[in-house]
């Protein structure tokens, strides 16, 4: 696993919007009677309360264009392939909205979108985007006042769009071969995905939460490619597609640190780390050279790929109680 990168811009502008709202609610709070560095006291939680949360991340990993396209490469040009642009396996951006309301602080309704996508220099000829929507329930049971064990289950629906048009160089036959693909692949999974989350409250103004969850679903990949080779002969036309179904499978491991400066105003500081791995059940490519689309066939039905990310994040969470007078 490479080593996180932050870039300097979203190191720049984390230490800005720390300053603006360190400076804005510095002020503000000390005129609210919710200033809860005044009561490091825990209280008992609220009837309903409801929360409004903003993720920015930088992120580093893989993704499964890269093994993929590697390997039809190799296989179809059946030569060595050299790299002119590099595999997108690099910076990545995350950005989630959530939503969340709470009942007695045990009963819990999630609902997240979640997009990733290129930020590195190649992001021009290599576009990679990932959304992903999850909409779930919780409960959560008090061991003691500070410490919490929770179970959930969500509905995810995960979309992959990847799109390439970068240079590759083929040796083939003591000769040298340009080729521009034309790489377009859409990845798509959906299905439940339960957790386990531990939350850890020593003061009314700081938490710790870790969660991970479990993904096991089905899911189908489509990848078409267009390349024109120029040769002595003339300009070669190569298309090939690739339809496959496959098990999406892996965890997602999440880190936060809390920080409550009021009631309804915390900020998060954390960690995320993706690891899922797609292992092809039926693998099907086509080609103009036949027994290349059925060696690719047959290979590919043993075949898998690694969706392996991990990134830092910063979250700006608001939240309402309301209902108080209720129960």
């Amino acid at each position: 696993m490479n080593k996180l990168y932050l870039s300097q811009r979203f190191i720049f502008s984390l230490i800005v919007l720390c300053f603006v709202f360190g400076n804005s609610f510095s002020s503000l709070l000390a005129k609210e009677s919710d200033n809860i560095h005044e009561k490091p006291q825990l209280i008992d939680p609220d009837n309903h309360r409801i929360y409004f949360s903003y993720v920015l991340g930088a992120a580093r990993g893989q993704i499964p264009e890269k093994n993929l396209e590697l390997v039809d490469s190799v296989l179809f040009a059946q030569s060595t392939i050299y790299q002119v642009a590099p595999l997108p396996n690099g910076n990545l951006n995350l950005g989630q909205f959530e939503f969340e309301y709470r009942f007695k602080d045990k009963f819990r309704f999630f609902a997240e979108n979640r997009t990733v996508s290129d930020a590195g220099d190649y992001k021009d000829i290599m576009r990679f985007r990932e959304y992903q929507k999850r909409v779930g329930v919780g409960y959560f049971h008090p061991i003691f006042k500070f410490l919490s064990i929770g179970v959930s289950i969500r509905d995810a629906n995960i979309k992959q769009d990847f799109r390439s048009d970068y240079l590759n160089l083929y040796k083939y036959e003591n000769s040298l071969i340009f080729s521009t693909p034309n790489v377009q692949s859409q990845l798509r999974t959906k299905g439940w995905v339960p957790g386990i989350h531990i939350e850890i409250k020593p003061l009314r103004w700081f938490e710790i939460h870790l969660g991970r969850m479990y993904y096991n679903m089905g899911g189908d990949l489509s990848r078409s490619a267009f390349n024109f080779i120029p040769t002595t002969s003339g300009l070669l036309y190569a298309p090939m597609f690739v339809q496959s179904d496959f098990i999406y499978s892996g965890v997602q491991d999440k880190f936060d640190v809390v920080f409550r400066y009021s009631t309804w105003f915390a900020t998060k500081w954390g960690y995320t780390r993706d690891n899922v791995n797609l292992k092809f059940n039926q693998y099907y490519m086509t080609t103009l050279d036949y027994q290349t689309s059925i060696l690719m066939s047959a290979l590919g039905r043993r075949s898998s790929a690694k969706i392996d990310f991990d990134s830092i994040n910063f979250t700006v969470e608001f939240s309402k109680s309301f209902g108080e007078d209720a129960f």
